[in-house]
């Protein structure tokens, strides 16, 4: 627990700083997102050990650093276009030493990461200004019922959510998880409404359905990834993060929120200028 609270603090004290720089300089998100986007590429493609082909793994390095930076241009359809290209010409030109199985594995992982990482990077840089907000928003609701479903399903947890693939789920830990999001994302809209940017009207019904949608995918998105760890005989997908295993394990919850995020922000709105 010490190692995890630890680990926590400075995984916070990053992303504040981030927040404070990337509100001057905007692609430094895109930055950032980019070097994330690639370790956990990597750490996917470790699990089912594609480190081994040069080929794939400097084809999907290059890719996923690119696709958060070109994800907020016009041309955002073009690194995933030459990524599938490149990818099951694989196919060819390796079958003999890498199995169609894994490449299509590793393809369909990567994309789902990349994905994830660009409309996150679209969402904040082409905010219009309110980067931080877009930000927090994006990731506060799965982090939070994570940490609350942890500490829920802790001190309450009795009915198992899903044994057979993560036995340490619980009903109350999910349970927990759905209020820890809601409290979350409400508590960061209103610290943005009356804290950080005070000439702004943020649309809370629209963050109360991000927090219930978001408590609830973020616990598919866990037990997908926790599918195909023991599908790989992996406990973890990396040791980056002490007490909290690889980058993917923290974000995997946060890769199946973020487009529902962004279809709010894009259709319903999340925020407006005072008038």
């Amino acid at each position: 627990m010490k190692t995890r609270i630890i680990t926590a603090a400075v995984g916070v004290l990053f992303v504040v700083l981030l927040m404070i720089f990337g509100e001057q300089w905007p692609f430094l998100f895109a930055i950032v997102f980019g070097l994330a986007n690639a370790i956990a590429c990597v750490e996917f493609l470790t699990a089912r050990k594609l480190q081994k082909s040069p080929l794939i793994m400097i084809t999907t390095l290059i890719y996923a650093l690119a696709m958060p930076m070109i994800a907020i241009t016009s041309l955002w359809y073009l690194p995933l276009y030459l990524y599938t290209l490149l990818m099951f010409t694989y196919m060819i030109i390796l079958r003999f030493s890498v199995n169609i199985k894994d490449i299509t594995f590793g393809f369909s992982g990567v994309f789902v990461i990349s994905c994830g990482f660009a409309l996150l990077s679209r969402l904040v840089i082409t905010s219009g200004g309110w980067h931080s907000f877009f930000f927090v928003i994006s990731v506060v609701g799965p982090w939070c019922a994570d940490s609350a479903a942890y500490f829920a399903g802790s001190f309450l947890g009795k009915r198992k959510l899903c044994p057979t693939i993560s036995p340490n789920k619980t009903v109350e830990g999910a349970m927990g998880g759905i209020v820890g999001s809601v409290v979350g994302v409400m508590l960061a809209g209103i610290i943005f409404r009356f804290i950080v940017y005070s000439s702004i009207t943020i649309n809370f019904w629209a963050l109360l359905v991000i927090g219930v949608f978001c408590s609830v995918v973020s616990i598919i998105g866990d037990l997908i990834f926790s599918v195909i760890k023991r599908d790989c005989g992996i406990k973890d997908y990396g040791s980056l993060m002490p007490g909290h295993g690889g980058l993917l394990d923290r974000i995997d919850s946060v890769l199946f929120c973020v487009p529902f995020v962004y279809f709010i922000s894009e259709t319903w709105g999340l925020l407006s200028l005072q008038i």
